[in-house]
């Protein structure tokens, strides 16, 4: 296991031109307001191909709003889906999305039910309410899993047979309560058996925890890495804030799949993990967003951990 710690320092950029001067100050005026928006409407100078927001409709009936940052390496791009945390929504997300969109992978970000751009649902009434996150349950955490995630993995999937992306060679990020939930959806992932020649799941060959929390509304993490869960044979990644609220937890929870991998692998150095604990209070979006160590330390840790070949997470056509 490697432990890292970092701290804070600043970044700045120059623009050369002064008409890219004037369009980057526009851009920024827009960017303060409206987070991802700016990012999915302009046009990238090096010609990416141009993120959207996409609607995604669950099984349940509840219309979800995401963002979808596609790459240009096609079928050979790993697949990186993020889950934010409870309260949280996707935006604050903009700079790790745009930087993991620019190591090679394609990017989906759901605000799942009741959050963000999804926080509006039509009622048992037939009218238009939003959801209150106060007032929501256990069950709404089953339901994200259950529907929100198949949702996104959906869309992805489709993406996958048009060869924009390779969804064997999946990443799941949560942050916060939202790794409980991408522990649960992954779990879920890899009970999809194969039938005949169609591959239906076990496309999660990663996950990325950042500040992970013990339980969301009841629903536990720990059940997922007890015993022998097939999602301690993947490569897992365990982000925090040393002085954070929710230091306690991650700590816990870092060496609880530290202790189960190295058991499994029966001794010897722990492969396939890393827990990087930096010195800040910051967590979450806020943890990402201002310790400059985090997203680089994320995108090398797909790019080492999560290899595509043509022997080694292929991509497969799902129709």
């Amino acid at each position: 296991m490697r432990i890292f710690a970092a701290t804070n320092c600043d970044a700045c950029c120059q623009v050369g031109r002064r008409c890219w001067a004037i369009v980057l100050f526009v851009s920024v005026m827009v960017l303060v307001p409206t987070a991802f928006t700016p990012l999915v409407c302009a046009q990238d100078k090096d010609e990416k191909p141009k993120p959207r927001t996409i609607e995604l409709v669950t099984k349940d009936g509840k219309r979800l709003r995401a963002f979808y940052f596609p790459s240009e390496k096609g079928k050979a791009a790993k697949t990186v889906l993020l889950v934010h945390e409870w309260k949280g929504q996707a935006s604050p997300y903009a700079k790790l999305v745009v930087a993991l969109r620019d190591a090679g992978c394609a990017v989906l970000v759901p605000d799942y039910r009741g959050h963000g751009g999804s926080r509006e649902q039509i009622n048992s009434k037939g009218k238009k309410a939003e959801m209150d996150t106060s007032k929501m349950s256990r069950r709404d955490i089953e339901n994200i899993i259950k529907y929100d995630l198949e949702k996104a993995k959906s869309f992805l999937k489709g993406e996958n047979d048009e060869e924009s992306l390779n969804l064997n060679a999946m990443v799941v990020i949560g942050v916060g309560e939202g790794c409980v939930m991408a522990a649960h959806w992954a779990a879920r992932d890899w009970n999809w058996p194969t039938v005949g020649r169609i591959k239906q799941g076990r496309d999660v060959k990663g996950l990325v925890f950042i500040s992970p929390t013990k339980q969301a509304k009841g629903v536990p993490i720990d059940p997922i890495f007890s015993g022998r869960s097939v999602l301690l044979q993947l490569p897992i990644m365990v982000v925090s804030g040393a002085d954070s609220p929710n230091a306690e937890d991650a700590e816990r929870i870092a060496k609880r799949i530290e202790a189960s991998k190295k058991k499994s692998q029966r001794g010897g150095e722990v492969k396939g993990f890393e827990y990087k604990r930096y010195n800040t209070a910051l967590m979450n979006a806020s943890l990402v967003k201002d310790i400059p160590a985090v997203i680089p330390a994320i995108t090398k840790f797909i790019d080492t951990e999560v290899k595509v070949s043509d022997t080694r997470n292929p991509w497969i056509s799902r129709e």
